[in-house]
């Protein structure tokens, strides 16, 4: 079957919504965050998003649950759903512990030059002058939204660490997708590829909460009242479930691991919006200022090229004519 064509546009997008749905998981995250057990709700997180796809199997005519084909289509949905799930939300969830949810957005925000160097290191394919101003000056903006005076934790400390191994989980994630996505998509739709992957997320989650003796009667804090419970179907039905089935198309559309990541540079902006209404937090002159130098880095990425092949096939063309 032959790859559909890449568009963009609407790749880039969707992208963005799911940026915004992610950006919103943060302080959502935060409403939980220390009041159980990490990996406890890294697994309730993930089991709702499973569960939700059972119901749409169950429920929806239209879609059904297709049988994994061979080995390897299996280990790269379990990698893909291990890497972007597990290893993202968990870590993410140990960072809050010792940073600020600003902090931890500068480094998601390192996402788009990570994909770009595995891209370049895995399949040599070096990046243009335009994508690597571009990644740079996002990572710029997002320096100066997490560096914001009115945050209240600052300076180097373990909890970057923590993110950082978040973000290379996703890292390897977007590859998966990238190099292999479009294969999957010819053997499996998309609610398939997400059930497999937060099915793998959650049964590894629950391997190291058994390893590593994690409190599960903690569990008990999601039902105390409808914030909490409102907070993890949140987390689990929109920021995972549709997120990612949305992040797929996302990739698939473009074609492109590294446009579709940029998008993730808008996150502190959602992120400020929902945790403004939410937990009361600040939104300053300083944060916006960040947010203005992503979204002009992400225009330089999407158009940046197009200029610079015109300069390349200009004069062919102009020899050409005069011949």
């Amino acid at each position: 079957m032959s790859k559909p064509a890449p568009n963009k546009s609407v790749g880039l997008t969707i992208a963005l919504v799911c940026a915004a749905l992610w950006g919103a998981s943060f302080p959502l995250g935060g409403v939980l965050a220390g009041k159980l057990d990490p990996v406890v709700l890294a697994i309730a997180r993930y089991a709702i998003a499973t569960l939700g796809f059972v119901v749409l199997f169950i429920f929806s005519k239209k879609h059904t649950l297709k049988k994994i084909q061979n080995k390897k289509d299996g280990f790269l949905l379990a990698a893909a759903g291990v890497s972007a799930q597990a290893v993202f939300f968990y870590f993410t969830i140990l960072a809050y512990e010792y940073t600020s949810s600003g902090e931890i957005g500068v480094i998601n925000g390192m996402a788009p030059f990570l994909t770009m160097l595995a891209v370049f290191v895995i399949d040599k394919i070096k990046p243009s002058a335009p994508k690597v101003f571009a990644v740079v000056l996002s990572l710029i903006g997002a320096g100066v939204i997490a560096y914001d005076p009115s945050n209240k934790i600052q300076g180097l400390n373990l909890g970057h660490l923590f993110a950082l191994f978040g973000v290379l989980g996703f890292v390897t994630y977007n590859y998966i997708l990238g190099k292999f996505g479009s294969d999957l998509n010819s053997r499996y739709d998309t609610f398939s590829s997400c059930f497999y992957q937060f099915g793998a997320a959650t049964v590894a989650l629950l391997f190291v909460g058994l390893v590593t003796g994690a409190d599960f009667a903690s569990a008990s804090v999601l039902v105390e009242n409808g914030k909490h419970i409102a907070t993890i179907l949140s987390l689990g039905l929109l920021c995972s479930g549709i997120a990612y089935a949305l992040w797929e198309v996302a990739t698939l559309k473009t074609q492109d691991a590294v446009i579709t990541t940029m998008a993730l540079n808008v996150l502190p902006l959602f992120a400020m919006i929902v945790a403004y209404f939410l937990l009361g937090e600040l939104m300053t002159l300083q944060k916006l200022a960040g947010v203005v130098t992503v979204v002009i880095a992400l225009c330089i990425y999407t158009v940046g090229d197009r200029f610079t092949k015109k300069a390349v096939i200009e004069p062919v063309v102009d020899e050409k004519a005069a011949a």
